[in-house]
């Protein structure tokens, strides 16, 4: 079998070492060469086009940033599903909105191709540990055939329903982790006006019922070291926010924190926060209590 992964970033890189380590041979794809590079020296092949991947592959697999860049590798004039055989199997572990998935799924079976969307949570510890939750939307039987390569990714795979359904969960899982970031954020820039070790804090919260892993995370890998280099830049969690109040706008709900939310990391973003992890939303908030509090 040979499987192809497009997208070698922060958690397809480790991920597609991972199926290389499980005895796969797996041909790797990517903007930036000096990951395909990497991959190389981990026993990946690379060299390749979009085209010659899409052309010999038995799976592809995809872990991209954007959803423009996976409709373009999917469906653009020289993508996958114009350019690949009927026959094999699509799986894409990008962050995107459902519609974009029901999108690709029926055009990949019109071109004689079964699709999955399969997104991913546990960020790159789990990527790297192979520990990852996959929530997968598109037709069992594809999923079942499949379930022996996702598993050598994760160590919880779902299969949630048809397709979308993945990114409907994964999306509800953002939503959650925004608000977690922001409440936990706060906190901390609370606790530092108040004098109080972040480090007493936090071990005490973690024995009590505001403990949380997004808390947990930002604090231990982030905060308490003073360094936000990206393992899920703060631009990435606003993408994702955005697409879940744009499925909530579609579908009628109210989203009367997360709207809030979005909007928060939207000007964090615009105000230079973007490249930094997720976590420097703490730093943020820090840096702009007193325009907050005039804002009130």
């Amino acid at each position: 079998m040979i499987l192809a992964f497009i997208g070698l970033g922060n958690m397809g890189l480790p991920m597609a070492m991972n199926l290389v380590k499980a005895g796969y041979e797996v041909y790797g794809l990517n903007r930036s060469k000096g990951r395909e590079g990497t991959f190389a020296e981990a026993g990946g092949k690379v060299g390749f086009t979009l085209q010659e991947l899409a052309g010999q592959a038995d799976i592809v697999m995809t872990c991209l940033p954007m959803p423009a860049d996976v409709e373009e590798i999917y469906l653009g004039p020289e993508g996958i599903v114009n350019k690949g055989r009927s026959g094999m199997t699509l799986i894409d572990f990008s962050t995107v909105s459902p519609d974009l998935c029901v999108k690709i799924k029926a055009a990949a079976e019109q071109a004689g191709m079964d699709f999955l969307d399969a997104p991913v949570s546990g960020g790159t510890v789990g990527a790297e540990q192979a520990t990852l939750s996959i929530m997968v939307g598109g037709n069992q039987p594809v999923f079942d055939r499949v379930q022996s390569v996702l598993g050598k990714l994760g160590k919880n795979i779902y299969y949630v329903g048809e397709s979308g359904s993945g990114t409907v969960v994964k999306l509800l899982n953002q939503l959650m982790v925004g608000i977690h970031t922001v409440a936990a954020s706060e906190a901390m820039a609370l606790a530092d006006r108040m004098g109080l070790s972040k480090d007493t804090l936090h071990q005490i919260l973690t024995d009590s019922f505001a403990q949380s892993r997004i808390y947990d995370r930002h604090f231990t890998q982030f905060v308490q070291k003073d360094e936000f280099r990206p393992g899920f830049a703060l631009s990435l969690l606003h993408k994702d926010l955005a697409l879940v109040k744009q499925m909530a706008d579609e579908n009628g709900a109210a989203l009367p924190i997360g709207a809030q939310v979005e909007q928060l990391f939207s000007q964090a973003k615009l105000e230079g926060f973007g490249d930094k992890d997720m976590s420097g939303m703490y730093g943020y908030i820090k840096e702009n209590t007193e325009r907050f509090r005039e804002n009130k």
